[in-house]
């Protein structure tokens, strides 16, 4: 199944030169109510999300709200873009985690358990990384009950969350023009002592505090890596408005970095008059 993400010229600049596609924080989502959807337990700014459609056909409405006056770009790729691999246990030495040999992963342990934030390896549950956004008729409060709170006996207390796999993954059907397809990762605050001779339980455990005292990781943003060999066979659509001059870039760009990709013109253009 096709993937197909609109941007700018200047985004795709920096995808072909870092080779990583960047998940930013829900919060930063265009749709304002996903980050109003929790409860007591804020889990918005612990997610981050990379948007994709699955809808082959071009889109005006996503041309033109995710590129600038139809100028932008469309990246196509193949399935998912990401570069899966094996875990490698001898990156993170001391670490007590049991790591399958037949699983494939988006990102490294190191990746995983960086100096800026642990993610959650929940994705390594799952056959394929992704899934398609669910469209609701109200969306108000549904993950309210997403995280809980239990109070044992002896006066400790623990924190669930439950469904990882089902977290940002409704949207109003207001926006089902959007056939979106969406990759989640949930990060926290690192460990303040570090990764090394832990159990992996213990290392949730402290990002189960820090949803707890409301405390997300500080960056905006984490990229991951693109597959060599699907960003060589990358399809890039022009924008509908597109100029020569911005061809002539895109064209330059895929030269450097991308040469076999493919370049292709907009099939709506000619028909779309722009806007003075």
């Amino acid at each position: 199944m096709n993937k197909h993400h609109y941007t700018t010229i200047q985004t795709l600049a920096l995808i072909l030169e870092s080779r990583k596609i960047r998940f930013n924080r829900l919060t930063n989502v265009d749709d304002i109510q996903e980050s109003r959807n929790y409860g007591k337990h804020d889990l918005s700014k612990f997610i981050y999300i990379s948007c994709w459609t699955t809808s082959n056909e071009e889109s005006i409405p996503l041309w033109k709200m995710y590129t600038p006056d139809m100028q932008g770009v469309r990246l196509t790729f193949e399935d998912q873009p990401f570069l899966m691999r094996r875990l490698d246990p001898n990156e993170m030495p001391g670490l007590d985690m049991q790591i399958s040999d037949d699983i494939l992963s988006p990102m490294t342990l190191r990746q995983m358990m960086s100096e800026q934030c642990f993610i959650i390896p929940s994705f390594l549950a799952r056959d394929h990384f992704g899934k398609h956004v669910e469209y609701v008729d109200d969306v108000s409060g549904i993950y309210e009950n997403a995280v809980e709170l239990k109070i044992e006996e002896d006066g400790k207390a623990s924190l669930t969350i439950s469904e990882f796999d089902s977290l940002a993954i409704h949207k109003s059907k207001i926006w089902s023009f959007q056939e979106e397809f969406r990759y989640k990762l949930i990060a926290f605050p690192p460990p303040q002592d570090g990764y090394s001779s832990k159990r992996i339980s213990e290392i949730s455990n402290a990002a189960i505090t820090a949803i707890y005292r409301a405390n997300p990781p500080t960056i905006e943003y984490i990229e991951l890596d693109i597959c060599p060999q699907k960003l060589q066979s990358l399809v890039v659509t022009l924008g509908p408005l597109c100029s020569y001059a911005d061809e002539l870039l895109v064209k330059a760009l895929l030269d450097k970095y991308s040469p076999t990709s493919e370049l292709r013109k907009s099939n709506l253009s000619g028909q779309i008059r722009k806007q003075s």
